[in-house]
């Protein structure tokens, strides 16, 4: 008795054994890559890993600070590392990666203003949010706002095609609304500082949409438009409590939840169709009445009651 005892002891903890190895096999491994540091793809981050849980997946996280020679190098570490998803969050971060992604390595974008533009829609291995919105009702916004409002600064980076994409509409939509784009280049953060100096002068607000080497440097924007005693907007809500006077657009943290639930899709092995290429469901208004204090700003009580929240 005692030795059937024995044997099914040793046979039981050979089962839990198997079972481990296979739980351990089943997690999945999930880097993320993003672009650069800045609040509003933290916020991405924080509602991916909210969605797929460490519990589930091994998840790595890294940024290419600014870098697009650094993301080809993660790119290529990750794929070294066999992950079985990449998050890509960024036009850029995600452009470095497509070429890798196959059926065995899925690609899931995040935070992508252009996906056409951006050459993902090709591979249907790839798939993702973007955070576009439409500058229509942000330029509208602005206007309420300030309506004098003539000339419109736009600081980005060439080499995002996500700005290039939005500085293009709003070649297109300005002369609507009687504005006049004046565009200001910054191809790294280093030259955020006079690049900002110098569009504050010539415009009377700034518009930061979604380029990711001037959100990485906004604290640097805002000062200058602050000496020239002109608003900042931007189109991430994330950003307004940075001292930003106000934002229209996506919630990121909501941004990452329906792209962790892409991502709990091939997870689950849930891809009975190509995975899809999504927008943001909703749009929110955030004012920041300190920012709209230093300025000399009053808000209409009719944009107060809209906004989602307001910064004071």
């Amino acid at each position: 008795m005692k030795k059937f005892l024995v044997f099914l002891s040793v046979a039981m903890a050979g089962v839990s054994y198997v079972q481990l190895r296979a739980c351990a096999a089943e997690k999945q491994h999930v880097c993320i890559l993003k672009i650069v540091d800045h609040k509003a793809l933290d916020e991405t981050v924080r509602g991916i890993r909210d969605i797929i849980g460490e519990q589930n997946a091994s998840i790595r996280v890294e940024s290419a600070q600014g870098d697009p020679s650094l993301a080809l190098q993660i790119s290529q570490k990750f794929v070294r590392q066999k992950a079985s998803v990449v998050v890509a969050i960024g036009t850029v971060a995600a452009q470095s990666f497509a070429k890798f992604a196959n059926p065995e390595r899925k690609l899931v974008y995040s935070s992508v203003t252009d996906p056409k533009k951006a050459g993902l829609m090709e591979n249907t291995n790839i798939g993702g949010v973007s955070n576009f919105v439409p500058l229509e009702p942000q330029l509208g916004m602005f206007r309420r706002i300030q309506p004098r409002l003539r000339k419109l600064g736009i600081l980005y980076n060439p080499g995002e095609a996500n700005s290039v994409s939005i500085v293009g509409k709003l070649r297109e939509i300005c002369p609507v609304f009687d504005i006049q784009l004046v565009e200001q280049v910054a191809t790294k953060s280093a030259e955020i500082p006079q690049a900002a100096t110098t569009l504050a002068g010539k415009a009377d607000a700034i518009f930061v949409s979604n380029d990711n080497t001037a959100l990485g440097a906004l604290p640097a924007i805002i000062r200058a438009a602050n000496g020239r005693k002109i608003p900042v907007y931007v189109s991430d809500t994330d950003a307004v409590a940075l001292g930003c006077l106000a934002a229209l657009g996506p919630n990121q943290y909501q941004v990452g939840v329906q792209t962790g639930n892409m991502v709990k899709r091939i997870q689950t092995k849930d891809l009975s169709e190509p995975l899809r290429h999504e927008t943001v469901a909703t749009m929110e208004l955030f004012l920041n009445t300190r920012a709209a204090q230093i300025l000399g700003i009053q808000f209409e009580p009719s944009l107060l009651c809209e906004a989602t929240e307001i910064i004071q």
